[in-house]
């Protein structure tokens, strides 16, 4: 497995990873590759920290299992009788949502939407309020979605009936009972001196991105640890709550956390060995499909920079968490499919290899900065006309103002500005200062003034203009 990871990193030109194995109770594989600042050629080693992006989710199912043995959670009660100052946008889903909805990605939240709520300047407890005007995509328990939002939301679920913050509740009921002494759940943590930087490769060139603040929906993606850490944590699930003597978790709870709650369709995300024949499920925070006979339970993350996974065989006793600082690359499932088919002693390494290669590639060409056309049609009203500020009921405010020539865009209470450029007739783009964060399609609305009266963005939706 090492020379295999050795070669993996050069073939799909990742700077840094860190790679941990454990089996039966032991670490059978620790190391850093590569390094972790490529200006200073600062090499990665086992303790240094890596966000784990989506991976936090694993943790905060985790957390809710640690709650639900001291009696303070029910996965199966209506959140209201904890929160009861949530409202939902849907009565029906705000009388009979519960954690295990929330975890299990059967909310009826958009899939992979709202996150931009965390990038706007409000604090957990304004997102919480505004989630009242967050419109369901789906009806409770209809299909699987894959929602940031259902996270943030179980998180705050977590800090009421723990008695502190989501943050607080994970250092001292996971971390510090497993001795993660490096993990942290803030982007303030990670001025730690080894820790690892973020990099995406934009025009064929390697640049470092900065660490995403995932914050304010820290239970969705703020935990960052390390492969040192990780491994106890890894060991405890694979016995059964169980670690250095003392029972984290109970049996039942680490079984119920790992148990299919949700039936989901198959998307980019999911890699070889996962197929439609292995099926794949949602536990709490944990995805899982079928392999060899055998369940796998994994979960993986993303944000720029950053590629993550973790994935534990229950039946084999055996564990693997993979971390990669490089923005959208399947390093991270290249290593974790080739540990499974050699665990598991399965004869499609050298298939599944190249379809993940390959995968890759189209990942890269999805996720490309597109570019304007080449004969641009004038646009139908003056920039000025666009000036003002729109308001959303959810995501807050959009205040449009000029700046020299063109147009700039501030959000919410956010000091972050994006910029509105022309592209063809009345079709803007909305773009924010992110190398891994493509424009969003906006168009708007003139009024007989000839003044707009409404922007319309495809990640925002539809917002009016704020009245004098």
């Amino acid at each position: 497995m090492d020379a295999f990871v050795q070669k993996a990193l050069k073939d799909y030109h990742v700077p840094g990873a860190a790679v941990v194995i454990v089996q039966d109770g032991k670490t059978v594989l620790l190391k850093g590759y590569g390094v972790r600042d490529t200006a200073k050629q600062a090499p990665v080693d086992p303790n240094t920290v890596f966000q784990m992006a989506s991976v936090s989710k694993a943790f905060t199912g985790t957390l809710a299992g640690a709650l639900k043995d001291e009696g303070k959670l029910d996965f199966d009660r209506p959140i209201f009788n904890y929160l009861p100052e949530f409202v939902h946008y849907d009565d029906y889903i705000g009388r009979n949502l519960t954690m295990r909805d929330l975890l299990a990605h059967r909310s009826g939240y958009p899939a992979f939407g709202g996150d931009t709520i965390g990038q706007v300047g409000f604090s957990r407890a304004e997102v919480l309020r505004r989630l009242r005007y967050y419109k369901p995509a789906n009806s409770l328990r209809d299909r699987a979605t894959y929602s940031n939002i259902a996270f943030f939301l179980a998180g705050e679920v977590e800090a009421a009936v723990g008695g502190g913050s989501w943050d607080e509740l994970m250092a001292s009921k996971i971390f510090a009972p497993l001795g993660m002494r490096r993990s942290f759940t803030t982007l303030e943590a990670l001025q730690d001196s080894n820790t690892s930087n973020c990099y995406a490769m934009v025009d064929g060139k390697m640049i470092e991105v900065p660490h995403m603040d995932h914050n304010v929906l820290g239970a969705a993606g703020s935990v960052a640890t390390t492969a040192s850490d990780i491994a106890n944590w890894l060991k405890m699930l694979l016995a059964e709550g169980r670690f250095e003597g003392r029972q984290v978790l109970k049996p039942e709870t680490v079984k119920q956390i790992f148990e299919r709650s949700m039936v989901s369709e198959r998307t980019f995300a999911e890699m070889p060995p996962i197929s439609e024949a292995s099926g794949f499920y949602y536990g709490l925070g944990f995805g899982s499909y079928d392999y060899a006979n055998v369940q796998v339970i994994e979960k993986g993350g993303a944000i720029p920079g950053v590629r993550t996974t973790v994935v534990l065989v229950p039946e084999k006793h055996a564990a693997i968490a993979v971390f990669a600082n490089l923005n959208l690359t399947a390093f991270p499932e290249a290593i974790r499919a080739e540990w499974l088919a050699r665990l598991l002693n399965q004869g499609d390494r050298e298939a599944n290899q190249k379809e993940i290669m390959d995968r890759n590639n189209r990942l890269e060409a999805m996720f490309k900065m597109p570019s304007p056309p080449k004969n641009p049609k004038p646009a139908p009203f003056s920039l000025d006309s666009l000036v003002g500020t729109y308001e959303s009921e959810f995501y807050g405010t959009f205040e449009i103002r000029k700046s020299g020539d063109g147009l700039v865009v501030r959000a919410g209470t956010s000091t972050r500005e994006g910029v509105l450029s022309h592209v063809d007739g009345g079709l803007f783009w909305l773009k924010w200062p992110s190398v891994t964060e493509g424009p969003s399609d906006t168009t708007f609305a003139i009024g007989a003034d000839g003044r707009a009266e409404t922007m319309i963005n495809e990640v925002y939706g539809v917002m009016p203009r704020k009245k004098a």
